[in-house]
C-alpha cells in the first residue's frame, strides 16, 4: 500500500492537471479517499488545478485536520475559492481550526466579491518599509524566501504601497541606500474591488508578470499573478462563448419563427386567395 501511495503522489507532482481532472471525475467519496492519502504538499500543489466545487465537496467529507493542513498549504486565493463553495457548517469548522496567520489571510480574502482582485490576489508576498536600506531589504528577502517574489514592493510605515523595484535592481544598488531611493514610485497596481474583466484588461500586464492589489487608501494587499490573470482570461472567453451560442440560437429561432409565419402565411393566400387573408378593410 506504501508503494501504491508513493507511485500515486509521483503521479499527482509530475502531472498535476490530468491528477485534477482524474479527481473531478472520481465519485466524491472516493476522491476524499485519494486525498487523505495524499501527503499535505501534494495535494496543496493540485488543488489549484482542481474546480472549487469539486475541491469543495471533497475536503467536506476528509478528517478536518486534513482539510484544515491542505488549505493552510496551498495558495490562499485558492484556500479562499474553495472555502467560498463550501457549505456554512464544514466552512465555519474549518475556519476555526485554522492558525492565527492562515486563518487571518483567508478572512481577508472572503471579504471581497467572488471574482475581484482582493479575493484573487496572494497576500503572501512580503512588502519591504522604504524606510529600509538595500542590505536590510535583502536581509529581510532571504529570511522569508518563501514570501519573496521577483517584484519588491515598497511601502509606508501604515503599509501604504509607494514603490516598486525588483531582485536584481536591488543586488545592484548600494547596500547603504534607502529603499526610497531605489524604487520606481509610479507603481501600476490594482484596486482590491476590481473585477475580472477590469483585471484582465489593465494594459500593465504588458510589462510586469505581477500587480500590487490595494484597498482605496493605498494599503498594500497582495498581488495578483500573471498566471491568474490568465486563467481569468480563459474563463471570461468561455463565458462569451457560451453567450454568442445562446444569442445565435436565440435569433435562429426566432427567424425559424418568422420564416414559419411567413408560410404559413403564403399557404393560407394560396388557398382562400388574398381577400380572405387580409380582412375586409374594416
Amino acid at each position: 500500500m506504501e508503494l501504491e501511495t508513493r507511485l500515486l503522489e509521483a503521479f499527482v507532482t509530475v502531472h498535476p492537471t490530468p491528477a485534477a481532472r482524474a479527481l473531478e471525475l472520481m465519485p466524491t467519496s472516493d476522491a476524499a479517499e485519494v486525498m487523505t492519502e495524499l501527503a499535505t504538499d501534494v495535494l496543496a500543489s493540485v488543488l489549484p488545478s482542481v474546480a472549487p466545487v469539486s475541491a469543495a465537496n471533497t475536503l467536506q467529507l476528509v478528517p478536518i485536520h486534513t482539510a484544515v493542513d491542505v488549505l493552510s498549504a496551498t495558495r490562499r486565493d485558492v484556500g479562499a475559492a474553495i472555502l467560498r463553495a463550501m457549505g456554512p457548517a464544514p466552512r465555519s469548522a474549518i475556519m476555526e481550526s485554522l492558525s492565527n496567520e492562515a486563518g487571518r489571510a483567508l478572512r481577508s480574502l472572503l471579504r471581497y466579491a467572488e471574482g475581484s482582485a482582493g479575493a484573487l490576489l496572494d497576500p503572501q508576498v512580503l512588502p519591504v518599509p522604504e524606510t529600509s536600506s538595500v542590505a536590510e531589504a535583502l536581509e529581510r528577502l532571504r529570511k522569508d524566501p518563501s514570501r519573496t517574489s521577483y517584484y519588491v514592493y515598497v511601502v509606508t510605515d501604515d503599509q501604504k504601497l509607494v514603490g516598486v523595484t525588483n531582485l536584481r535592481e536591488l543586488m545592484a544598488a548600494r547596500p547603504e541606500q534607502h529603499l526610497r531611493l531605489v524604487a520606481v514610485r509610479q507603481v501600476a497596481s490594482l484596486p482590491a474591488g476590481a473585477s475580472s474583466k477590469a483585471i484582465v484588461a489593465h494594459p500593465a500586464w504588458a510589462r510586469f508578470h505581477a500587480l500590487p492589489v490595494v484597498e482605496a487608501d493605498g494599503r498594500f494587499l497582495g498581488v495578483i499573478r500573471y498566471e491568474v490573470m490568465r486563467q481569468l482570461e480563459r474563463r471570461l472567453v468561455e463565458t462569451q462563448l457560451e453567450d454568442h451560442g445562446v444569442r445565435t440560437a436565440a435569433a435562429l429561432g426566432e427567424l425559424y419563427g418568422l420564416g414559419l409565419r411567413g408560410l404559413v402565411g403564403w399557404a393560407a393566400s394560396a388557398l382562400l386567395g388574398p381577400s380572405e387573408t387580409e380582412g375586409d378593410g374594416r
